[in-house]
């Protein structure tokens, strides 16, 4: 028998992920079934008088009563619940590094995920964003452009605004690094504009729903997902498809760090309206929990949630200053490699050759461990 599990978000900007307004996006969900949903749902909604008979997790965090409501979902279904989380700039970050970096370093790109290396851009990017450095703001705004209409002839002048006299020495590399790299961002890029990712290619729903069905597998041999009207997993719901009947259990990552990658699904992803759908308001009210604590909520309940999400979290796309700080071999070693790329490009070099060696010999000077394997 299938166990059923209902999913919804908080913070959704769709493929603008520099919204002031709306830093973080989670995407909750929760086990539950139609009848027991509804029950709990309608008992909050009565006792807490809340307004038009629906649960939000954005109004709920608002006012005293909301957030005693939640308090009385996250004790109710404790250990049936599971929440991602990500820092939409910091999101913005990591994809910038997989759709200027990588198309270059492709053939050798598990060896750099291997090292952090992809962790190391996308918090260089964010702290020089989050400071405001100079240059920093311009280019975020330049590739959330450029990956949100690949299509309309920005890329010939990719980064140009983002030029400053002021721009910090790492920032001036990872700009001409992608200007000198144009072709093969290019021809990345022009794919995108022929299918139908490139639409939401920013969009972090897809990616979410599928890191919380991968760990919820892992819990249970077959799931049905009810998930909120959603126009980027209405239009993906393909790629959900191929986990109906699956019975594989695979894993991906580095030796040390693997996730599971799938899923068993008992039919193909189902659609429902929130208004009317109960275990739908009670993921949306976890999300607005997830979201209320990272946005600095300071009222008592905000401080008890944010000792909980660390337990009811998982694969969150946040920052880590650790991966920049100097006094560690690893941060070093990417340094390194950093200006080796850079250097590489502006000289036209191929930029894989003899790569995996100078990384082994860093790693040796620097006495860390082994390179990581990727598994799966």
């Amino acid at each position: 028998m299938a166990n059923t599990i209902y999913f919804d978000e908080a913070g959704y900007t769709g493929n603008h992920l520099m919204d002031p307004d709306q830093r973080f996006f989670a995407y909750g969900s929760v086990v539950t079934s139609d009848e027991e949903a509804k029950e709990f749902v309608e008992s909050l909604i009565r006792r807490y008088n809340i307004q038009n008979g629906e649960l939000k997790g954005g109004k709920l965090v608002s006012h005293h009563k909301g957030r005693k409501a939640i308090d009385e979902i996250l004790r109710e279904f404790h250990g049936r619940l599971l929440v991602t989380v990500s820092d939409k700039k910091y999101t913005l970050a990591c994809k910038l590094f997989e759709y200027i970096f990588e198309p270059s370093i492709s053939d050798i790109n598990s060896l750099f995920y291997g090292v952090g290396f992809h962790r190391f851009i996308a918090n260089i990017l964010y702290m020089e964003f989050m400071a405001r450095g100079a240059g920093a703001e311009q280019i975020f705004d330049e590739f959330q452009d450029l990956m949100r209409r690949p299509d309309d002839g920005k890329l010939g002048a990719l980064f140009s605004a983002s030029k400053h006299p002021d721009n910090s020495p790492v920032i001036t590399q990872i700009r001409e690094f992608a200007q000198y790299r144009a072709a093969d961002i290019k021809e990345e890029v022009e794919s995108l504009a022929e299918s139908s990712v490139g639409k939401w290619v920013l969009d972090v729903t897809n990616s979410s729903l599928h890191s919380l069905l991968a760990h919820w597998g892992t819990k249970y041999d077959v799931i049905t997902a009810i998930c909120d009207n959603s126009k980027p997993l209405q239009e993906s719901g393909e790629f959900f498809k191929i986990m109906v009947g699956n019975e594989q259990r695979l894993k991906g990552g580095f030796a040390g760090n693997e996730h599971p990658m799938t899923f068993n699904l008992s039919g193909p992803l189902e659609f429902r309206d929130s208004k009317t759908c109960h275990g739908i308001q009670l993921a949306d009210a976890v999300a607005g929990a997830a979201v209320h604590v990272l946005g600095g909520g300071t009222d008592d309940h905000a401080k008890r949630w944010r000792e909980l999400l660390p337990e009811m979290s998982i694969l969150n796309i946040l920052p880590d200053k650790d991966e920049l700080d100097l006094r560690l071999g690893t941060a070093r070693r990417n340094v390194v490699l950093l200006n080796e790329l850079h250097a590489r490009a502006k000289n036209g070099q191929d930029l894989i050759e003899g790569m995996p060696l100078l990384i082994a010999r860093l790693t040796h000077r620097l006495n860390l461990p082994p390179i990581p394997r990727p598994v799966g």
